[in-house]
C-alpha cells in the first residue's frame, strides 16, 4: 500500500517488478487519482492494482492486512503522528513493514516551507511515535533525506 501515491509512478514500478503482487494506493488529491489511474490503467484492468481517492485519516480501509505500507513526503501534512501511525500499525500483518521517506526538519526550514502546510518533524519525533504505537524494530538511514523502516 502506498499512502499518497501522486501520479502513480512508484506504484507502476512496483507492479512491473512484482507481477503477482496486489497493490493498493490511496491519495488525497483527485487530480493525482486521475493521473495515477491513467498511468496504471493496464494494472488496474488486470486486477493487480486498486487505487482510491480520499483522506487516509478518514477513509476506512476495511479487511486489509498489508505486508508493506509506504509513504514518501507525506508526513508533513499530518498535524500529529500518533493517529496515522497507529492506523498504519493496525493495517499491517504481524512482521509487516512501514517505510517512510522524509526530508530533515532542518532542510524543510532551510527551504522555507510554510508552517501552515508543512509540519516539520524531527527524526527523533518520528521514531519515538512509531515506537509508542507499537512498532518493535525502528531504524533509519540518511541519504538525501531520512529513509525510515518500522517493523510490526
Amino acid at each position: 500500500m502506498e499512502i499518497g501515491y501522486g501520479p502513480g509512478i512508484g506504484l507502476h514500478m512496483i507492479a512491473e517488478q512484482c507481477a503477482d503482487c496486489m497493490i493498493y494506493g490511496l491519495d488525497f488529491s483527485s487530480l493525482m487519482y486521475k493521473k495515477a489511474c491513467e498511468h496504471n490503467k493496464a494494472f488496474i484492468d488486470k486486477g493487480n492494482m486498486i487505487l482510491e481517492y480520499g483522506d487516509f485519516l478518514q477513509k476506512t480501509v476495511a479487511g486489509k492486512n498489508f505486508d508493506k505500507i509506504f509513504c514518501l513526503n507525506v508526513i508533513y501534512f499530518w498535524d500529529e503522528l500518533n493517529t496515522p501511525f497507529a492506523k498504519v500499525f493496525s493495517l499491517l500483518k504481524q512482521g509487516g513493514m512501514f517505510c517512510i521517506y522524509m526530508a530533515s526538519k532542518d532542510s524543510l526550514i532551510e527551504m522555507k516551507t510554510p508552517d501552515v502546510v508543512f509540519n516539520k518533524y524531527s527524526i527523533e519525533e518520528v521514531e519515538g511515535t512509531l515506537k509508542s504505537v507499537g512498532f518493535a524494530d525502528v531504524s533509519n538511514r540518511y541519504e538525501k533525506g531520512f529513509h525510515i523502516k518500522a517493523i510490526k
